[in-house]
C-alpha cells in the first residue's frame, strides 16, 4: 500500500475523533516585511496604502461572515468579529499611523512594529488565556501585511480543494476554520495553537477533529500525503502502512459501535442497579452547543458559563443583549433548569478590556475574580442579574454564583439580586420571583466551611478545576508543576466529601461540574462518596451515564472511603482500579 517509512508526530488534542484521509497544506507564512525607512514626502502614499489594507482585510473578513448559515452567524461569527473589533481599534490604528508618519517606517514595517509592541507587553503577563489572545492579533497582521500589495479583494485559496481531506497548516485563525468547516475539511492539523485560542474552541464547537502544536508538520508532510489524525490521543501518523491503517480502521468502527451502544444507553433513565436516581447535566460554554445535547435524554444544563457575551467587544452587553440569549438557551430545554453562572473572569479566564478595572493582577487566581469583581462592579452584576431573572420567566432558571468564599459575599449578592427584583417590578417588566441562588465551591475555604454556607444557599455545586488548584497550591496551567495536578488527593477527596456531607445534612442539593463529572474513572468514586448530581462536558456523558447504570451505589461505599483516607500512592491506585474493575459492577 505505501512504501514511505510511517512517521509518526504528536501533538495537543482540541477537538476529539479519528480520521484517515489524504491532506492539503496551507501555510500563511510568517509577518512578510523589509524593515524599510520612506521619505517624507512618502507619508500620504504609505497611509493610503494602509487604509487600503484596512479595507480589503475588513471585506475579506465580512465576505467569510456573509457566506455563514443564519446558525452559524449568530452563534460563531462571533469570532470573526473578533478581528473586525481589532481593526476597528482606534489606539491599534493610531500607533501604526504613527510609525508611518513620525518614524517614516514603511507601511507593513509599522504594522509588525506596533505588533511586536503589543507581543512584548503580552507575553509579560501570566495568565495563559490572556497570553493566548496574541493569536487573534497575529492574525489580523498577516491579513493585512499581505493585503498592503493588494489593490483589490483577494480570494483566501484554503477555499479550494479540501473537501474530505485534512488541512495541514502553520496557524489557524477562526477564519479559516470555518472556511474548512463550509468546504467539508474533514480535519484540523495546525503547527502552532492551545486549546483555549478561539481557533480551538470554534474546531470543539463544529466537532471537527483537530490537533494542534505538531511543530514542523509543514516540513515533514506533503501535499497528498495520506495520514491518520488521531484526535483521541493527540497523534498524526504520516504515510502510515497497511497494517496501521488497517488498525486505526477497526478503531473507528468499534467506536461508531461504540456510539451505537452509548446512544442506547442515553435512552435509558439514569438509575444505578439498586434503584438509586442519579442527575446528569450539561455544562455549556456558548449557546451553538445547544445542538450537541438536543435529543439527549438529560436533566438540564449544570453549568452555563455567561462570559462569552462579554468578550471580543468595546462595550458591555446591554440587559436586552442578554435577556435575548439566555431566552433561547431557557425555551430551547422546554422546562429543564438551566443554571447560569455570573460572570466568572480572572485566573485562568481572560478579563475583557471592556470591563477591566485597573491594572492587570500580578497572580489573577487570587485577584479580583469570580464574585468579587461583581460585588466590586455592581452595575455590570445587576445587569445581568435582572436579564437572567427575565429569563426565568420562560422556564426554569437558577443562579449560581463564583468563587464564594465567606458568607457575607453571599448575603451581599443576595441583597444585589433582591435589588435587581425591585428594578424590575418598577419597570413591570415580567421575570421569575422564584429563581434559585446556589454557589460554587471552588476555593478550600468555601468547602470547610460548607455546612454553614449551605444554609443560606438552595444549592451548592462543586467546582473541582479550580478546588484541587488551590488545595494543591499549583497552577493548573502552568507546565512546571502541573504534574502536581492530582484529583486523587486525600486532601482533595475530603473536602469533595465534606462538602456533598453538608448538602445531605441541610437538604440541599449538591452537583459536581469540574472535568471530574465527565472522568469515567472518578464516577463510581463520587456514587461511593454520595454524590448523585454529575454536570459535565456533553461529550463526556454518554460513558459517564453507561458507567451509572452499571454501578451499585450502596456497594460502593467502603471502598469510596477507603480511597479517601489512603495517602500510599502505590495502595491507593490498587484501590482505585478495584473500585472501577468489572468484578463489583453490581
Amino acid at each position: 500500500m505505501n512504501s514511505l517509512t510511517p512517521i509518526i508526530i504528536r501533538g495537543l488534542t482540541v477537538s476529539k475523533g479519528i480520521v484517515i484521509a489524504k491532506c492539503q497544506r496551507y501555510e500563511h507564512g510568517q509577518n512578510d516585511y523589509q524593515k524599510k525607512f520612506i521619505k517624507k514626502n512618502e507619508v500620504q502614499k504609505e497611509i493610503k496604502k494602509f487604509n487600503k489594507s484596512l479595507e480589503i482585510t475588513l471585506s475579506e473578513i465580512n465576505a467569510i461572515k456573509n457566506t455563514l448559515t443564519p446558525s452559524l452567524k449568530n452563534n460563531v461569527g462571533i469570532f470573526l468579529d473578533t478581528h473586525i473589533h481589532l481593526i476597528n481599534d482606534k489606539s491599534f490604528l493610531s500607533n501604526i499611523r504613527n510609525n508611518i508618519e513620525e518614524k517614516f517606517y514603511a507601511t507593513d514595517w509599522a504594522i509588525d512594529d506596533e505588533f511586536q509592541s503589543i507581543k512584548s507587553s503580552f507575553s509579560e503577563m501570566k495568565d495563559n488565556y490572556i497570553k493566548q489572545r496574541i493569536d487573534d492579533i497575529n492574525h489580523v497582521v498577516k491579513l493585512l501585511i499581505k493585503n498592503v500589495k493588494q489593490t483589490k479583494k483577494s480570494k483566501n485559496n484554503i477555499l479550494t480543494n479540501i473537501k474530505n481531506m485534512i488541512l495541514i497548516t502553520d496557524d489557524l485563525s477562526p477564519a479559516d476554520v470555518l472556511i474548512a468547516y463550509q468546504s467539508k475539511c474533514c480535519g484540523l492539523v495546525s503547527e502552532f495553537g492551545g486549546r483555549s485560542s478561539h481557533s480551538s474552541i470554534l474546531s470543539r464547537s463544529l466537532e471537527i477533529p483537530s490537533i494542534v502544536g505538531l511543530k514542523n508538520a509543514l516540513n515533514i508532510i506533503k501535499d497528498q500525503d495520506l495520514i491518520i489524525l488521531d484526535g483521541n490521543n493527540g497523534i498524526v501518523i504520516v504515510n502510515p502502512d497497511k497494517s496501521c491503517v488497517d488498525y486505526y480502521n477497526q478503531i473507528k468502527k468499534e467506536d461508531k459501535n461504540r456510539k451505537t451502544l452509548l446512544s442506547r444507553v442515553m435512552e435509558k433513565k439514569c438509575v444505578t442497579t439498586d434503584q438509586q436516581r442519579i442527575e446528569i447535566m450539561a455544562n455549556l460554554e456558548l449557546p451553538q452547543e445547544m445542538k450537541i445535547i438536543k435529543g439527549k435524554n438529560l436533566d438540564g444544563i449544570g453549568l452555563f458559563r455567561t462570559e462569552y457575551l462579554y468578550t471580543d467587544r468595546s462595550d458591555i452587553p446591554t440587559e436586552a443583549e442578554q435577556v435575548a440569549d439566555y431566552k433561547k438557551i431557557v425555551r430551547g430545554l422546554k422546562g429543564k433548569p438551566v443554571i447560569f453562572r455570573t460572570l466568572d473572569v480572572g485566573s485562568d479566564k481572560e478579563i475583557p478590556e471592556n470591563i477591566q478595572t485597573g491594572s492587570i493582577a500580578r497572580n489573577p487566581a487570587l485577584g479580583l475574580r469570580g464574585i468579587r469583581y461583581s460585588l466590586n462592579n455592581q452595575e455590570v452584576f445587576l445587569n445581568q442579574v435582572k436579564a437572567i431573572l427575565r429569563a426565568g420567566y420562560y422556564g426554569d432558571v437558577k443562579i449560581m454564583l463564583p468563587m464564594i468564599t465567606t458568607l457575607s459575599e453571599i448575603q451581599k449578592a443576595k441583597d444585589l439580586i433582591e435589588i435587581a427584583k425591585s428594578k424590575l417590578r418598577k419597570r413591570k417588566i415580567l421575570f421569575s420571583d422564584n429563581v434559585e441562588v446556589g454557589i460554587m465551591i471552588e476555593v478550600p475555604a468555601s468547602a470547610v466551611l460548607s455546612s454553614r454556607l449551605a444554609e443560606f444557599v438552595d444549592f451548592l455545586s462543586i467546582g473541582t478545576n479550580d478546588l484541587v488548584q488551590y488545595t494543591l497550591a499549583i497552577d493548573r496551567v502552568d507546565d512546571e508543576v502541573n504534574y502536581l495536578y492530582d484529583p486523587f488527593n486525600s486532601a482533595v477527596l475530603t473536602l469533595i466529601k465534606n462538602v456533598i456531607e453538608s448538602g445531605e445534612r441541610h437538604g440541599v442539593d449538591v452537583s459536581l461540574c469540574g472535568e471530574m463529572a465527565g472522568d469515567k474513572q472518578f464516577t463510581r468514586l463520587l456514587l461511593g462518596m454520595g454524590l448523585k448530581s454529575f454536570s459535565m462536558h456533553p461529550s463526556a456523558i454518554p460513558e459517564v451515564k453507561k458507567v451509572i447504570v452499571e454501578s451499585n451505589k450502596k456497594n460502593l461505599s467502603k471502598l469510596a472511603t477507603q480511597i479517601i483516607k489512603c495517602v500510599d500512592n502505590k495502595e491507593k491506585q490498587k484501590l482505585i482500579e478495584k473500585i472501577n474493575s468489572e468484578s463489583i459492577k453490581h
